[in-house]
């Protein structure tokens, strides 16, 4: 329980970035748009909303220094609740924009467009990599990063370039996809589309694995310092 009251400390403390989501989601949907076909268009706007809630699921580590550190340390935890906390939050950040994304399909899916079944699959990869690059930045900052201020620099990269390049490594599938469906290959994709599924589960499932992990080695190395 504790871990979820720091999980609602980072929210508290994050808060600002919360009101300019719905702003990158108009984003989203205006980069979809002139990605060609409705479908497409959706799955790209869905991979940058991935891609800024791995960048944002970091956030809390900019707030974790100076007034803020004394701050957290004056609640009665330890450094397992606050490691998981933050954990927590991380995860709760990207479901969140990715319970955005299932939004987004619904209402195209009530506008007449289906995404095939191979796109469904496509999506629970990508989660399923969005979770996976979370966690390791988080497990960056914990054992490399954490509470250093001369690091702004090299943490802005690691925040950006993963999910940028899931980003960009997806739109460049997608429209390989889109091509193949073009020449004739979608039935194709549709008949191996259930096996897809099927290993995006799984991959969402050791995404999870390796979230905790994650966070369990972080509790270790953390266990040793002052502050977590």
């Amino acid at each position: 329980m504790r871990a979820l009251h720091f999980m609602k400390v980072d929210y508290i403390l994050t808060r600002k970035q919360l009101y300019i989501v719905p702003l990158f989601f108009v984003l989203a949907l205006f980069i979809g748009k002139g990605m060609g076909a409705p479908e497409v268009s959706l799955m790209v706007a869905c991979s940058y909303m991935l891609f800024v809630a791995t960048i944002f699921s970091t956030t809390p580590f900019a707030y974790c220094g100076g007034k803020n550190r004394g701050f957290l340390l004056l609640f009665p935890a330890t450094v397992r609740d606050r490691v998981a906390g933050r954990f927590l939050y991380g995860l709760s950040f990207v479901a969140m924009l990715a319970l955005l994304c299932v939004m987004l399909v619904v209402v195209y899916g009530m506008t007449g467009v289906k995404l095939p079944l191979w796109a469904l699959a496509f999506g629970l990869w990508e989660l399923a990599i969005g979770i996976m690059i979370m966690a390791l930045e988080l497990l960056f900052f914990y054992l490399f990063g954490e509470g250093k201020e001369n690091w702004q620099y090299l943490s802005n990269i690691i925040r950006t370039a993963p999910g940028m390049a899931m980003f960009f490594a997806a739109n460049y599938l997608i429209g390989k996809a889109e091509d193949a469906s073009a020449g004739g290959a979608g039935i194709e994709l549709e008949g191996l589309s259930g096996k897809f599924m099927q290993a995006g589960m799984i991959a969402v499932v050791a995404a999870l694995l390796l979230t905790t992990v994650a966070a369990a080695v972080c509790v270790k190395v953390i266990e040793k310092r002052d502050y977590a």
